[in-house]
Formats: C-alpha cells, structure tokens, sequence
C-alpha cells in the first residue's frame, strides 16, 4: 500500500532477485540537478546528497522502487560526465556504464543556466552512446527555482529541443519542489516503453511431472541457502503445478565408479520415470555434466543449471554462446581467454573457474593458454586481447549488465560461450546438442 505522501509508487529496500525491473539513468553534466531528481522521484528528501558544490556525486547512486503501471524500476544517479580531471575521468567511466545498461537515459539539462551556452555536444553525445546501445532516451529540463515568466521558460524550452535536434519527448519542472513529484512519474510512465523478457527459464508445460534437480555440494556450497539458479528452478517449477526433486550426488564418488552411488541415482532415476507423473526433465550442476551425460539414459532430457540461466539472462540468446564453442577449434598455445563470473568469493576446493576450467583445457585440448579471470561487476575494457571469453550463467547481475557484457564481446569481435556449455562440450560435444533442446536451440 502507498504511503499518502506518495501515491504512485513504493520505495523498495528490498525486491526479490527473481523480479525483473527496468533501468533507468539521470544523466547530464555537473550541478544540474540529477541527484535532485532522484530525490524527487524517490519522494526521499536526503536519499542522494545535493550540494551546490560540483562534483558531489562521485560514484553512481542506485535506488529501487516500484511505479505502479510500469513495476519495480532501478534508478541512477550519476556523476556529472563534464568533469575533467583524473577523478573526473574514472567517475565517467561508470557514468558511461550507467548509460549502457539503462533501458531508459533521462538527460538532464539546467534550462536557465544554458540561456547564455548554446553549446549541447554532451548532451548530443549522451544521446549517441545510448542509441548505439538501443536505449530509449528523454530529456528533462531542471529550472530550479526559478524567476521567468512560465510564457519565457516554454520559449526557450522549444529553443534547445530545436538546437538539440534529437526530436526527443521533454519535460520542464523544478527538481527541488516536491510537488513536481507527480509531474516526472506521469511523464516516465507514459514515455517508457517497456521491453517484454518474457524468457521462460524452464520451457516445460505446464501441469504433471517430476524434474530431478542433481545438486552436488561441496566446500563453496554457502549453508542455509540454495544458490540462486536452483531456488529460481525450483519456484518456477512449483508456479507450473511440476514437482521439483532435489537429489545431492557425491561426485567424488561417481567419478571413483562407486557402484553405490551410481544404483542410488539409478534407482531414484528409475522410481521417477516410470510413476504415473513421469520424470520431464533432469537440470544438473554444470561440474556434474561428465557422470550425468554417461548414466543418464538418451531418452531422458538433461540440461544445467548455467545453460539454463544463460538462455534466461540473455533473453533466449543461447546460439551464440554454442557459436562461441567454435573458437576452440582455432586456438593455439600462446592465445589468450577470458574466465568471468558475476559474482565474487573466495575460492576453496576445485573450484570451476579458477581451476577446473583451466585444468580440462590443458588435459583435455592440450592448450597452454593465457588464461585472465574476471570476477564481480566489473568487466576488462580492452577486450580485443582476447580470442575467447568464458562466462558464467550470470545468475547475480542484473539482465541490463548481462546484455551490456554481450554487446561488448559482439563489439569486439571476440566470442563468448558459457561454464554449462564448455563443461558439456568438452566430456562430449554431442552433449552440447542435448543440453540445448529444451530450450529449442
């Protein structure tokens, strides 16, 4: 329920991860009110920090909420991008990131102060690195508090649009009233054409049946939680009337053939497909694709989890990840690849990344490779020293970011595949097809 002081919107502290929102960025130079802005929209007076001094902002402020109409929103508040110095130039680095990511780049502009500056190449060149991204872009003018007639303001109002020459949907308000609030959120509401994701994260119909989710754990496996995947998994299967199944293999000894725990999985196997439910689907941790590709049967579907997250989070892009595949057949020691994850934490064990990964490469192709790792939010910018990037299911980023990583490889001319799809490559390249099928590819 909304609070009466703001009537088209909820502030969000906490939304759940599985709950797509949209993007959008307040852009613009210096002192023009950006941070006002958000504190405006988030109807919080001190949420960002404004100051008259330049340069408040220095790294980008995010804020969730909720606007009715158009659902969970994340907003940010970034640093002015005219701002030139050293600092200046690391801050508009993650401007431009902001820029990128959002569906929808507000750009900010202080009306008055330019009466005199006619000069817009920023904004102009605002608006190109978003339309190169495919974003949506509007502009706000701030007046702040201002003395011209409302007949004055109009004016020059329609002059800039003109002298931007972007021919882009404007509003004109004062980010420091409070009650423009309603103002800017009838304007995001109506101009913001939101994108349909609408990527079914397991394409199963809905009605009866098992799948069998194998989770092996091990030393990283965080206590308390399942990883996100998994939970995601198993809340879309029961939202599908489907009846998830968790099963712990233990690895160690499947790969020692311990006849034990082959029959154990054999027999749940057998138990599941032959009940009046009928097993659909088995999703397997990618690390586990060497024994499940071998015991379970052909005529039963199999894909992971990082395969499953990958078509998700790239909006059912998952050709091009099996296109990235073919890098391997063109690689030479010496090259160079890039090993990314979205998130970070300590590595313990055989961890996939660092090491099971580099290891198979080495054993199984014979390559000795230049291997960097990326982990976390940030990303390499020179990417064209690479001749192949190997990417996780991206599981804890947002899809904007994900979509940004691809466009930036795309860009770069370097291929891109998935931990899911070269763990099953390289057991089997037969099972790339398999692990595909249900999602089409």
């Amino acid at each position: 329920m909304a609070s009466r002081g703001i009537p088209h919107f909820i502030i969000k502290e906490f939304m759940a991860k599985q709950k797509e929102y949209s993007i959008i960025s307040f852009v613009g130079r210096v002192n023009v009110g950006k941070s006002s802005l958000l504190n405006l929209l988030s109807g919080q007076k001190d949420f960002a920090i404004v100051d008259d001094q330049p340069g408040t902002t220095a790294d980008t402020v995010a804020a969730l909420m909720e606007i009715h109409g158009l659902g969970p929103v994340k907003i940010l508040d970034t640093a002015g991008i005219d701002e030139y110095s050293k600092l200046g130039e690391k801050k508009r680095k993650k401007t431009y990131e902001a820029i990128e990511e959002a569906d929808l780049t507000l750009i900010v502009i202080d009306l008055l102060r330019n009466v005199n500056n006619r000069d817009f190449a920023i904004e102009k060149e605002i608006a190109k690195r978003a339309f190169r991204y495919n974003k949506q872009v509007l502009v706000i003018y701030n007046i702040f508090s201002a003395t011209e007639s409302l007949k004055k303001i109009k004016e020059l109002e329609h002059l800039t649009n003109q002298e931007l020459g972007l021919k882009l949907p404007s509003l004109c308000l004062n980010a420091s009233n409070k009650k423009e609030q309603k103002k800017i959120v009838e304007f995001i509401s109506v101009c913001l054409k939101k994108e349909s994701r609408d990527i079914d994260l397991i394409p199963l119909s809905e009605g009866k049946g098992y799948v069998l989710l194998n989770i092996p754990m091990d030393e990283e496996t965080p206590t308390l939680r399942l990883l996100r995947p998994q939970d995601m998994a198993v809340e879309r299967l029961l939202r599908k009337y489907l009846i998830p199944v968790l099963f712990r293999m233990n690895l160690k000894k499947a790969r020692a053939n311990d006849k034990t725990e082959k029959k154990r999985f054999l027999a749940l196997l057998k138990h599941l497909y032959n009940s009046p439910e009928e097993l659909k689907l088995i999703i397997t941790d990618s690390q586990a694709m060497d024994i499940l590709d071998q015991w379970t049967p052909e005529n039963i579907s199999l894909t992971t989890f990082s395969v499953m997250m990958t078509n998700y989070m790239s909006c059912g892009n998952l050709d091009l990840f099996v296109k990235g595949l073919e890098a391997f057949s063109v690689l030479r020691n010496g090259d160079k690849i890039l090993i990314m994850e979205s998130c970070n934490h300590n590595r313990k064990c055989d961890d996939i990344g660092t090491r099971q990964i580099p290891n198979l490469i080495k054993e199984k192709l014979g390559l000795e490779l230049k291997i960097s790792f990326s982990f976390g939010r940030v990303m390499p910018e020179d990417l064209s020293q690479y001749k192949l990037a190997i990417h996780c299911g991206g599981c804890m980023i947002d899809r904007q970011k994900y979509s940004r990583r691809i466009f930036k490889f795309k860009e770069a001319k370097v291929p891109i595949t998935n931990y899911g799809l070269f763990l099953s490559w390289i057991h089997n390249p037969k099972a790339v097809e398999r692990v595909c099928k249900v999602f089409k590819i």
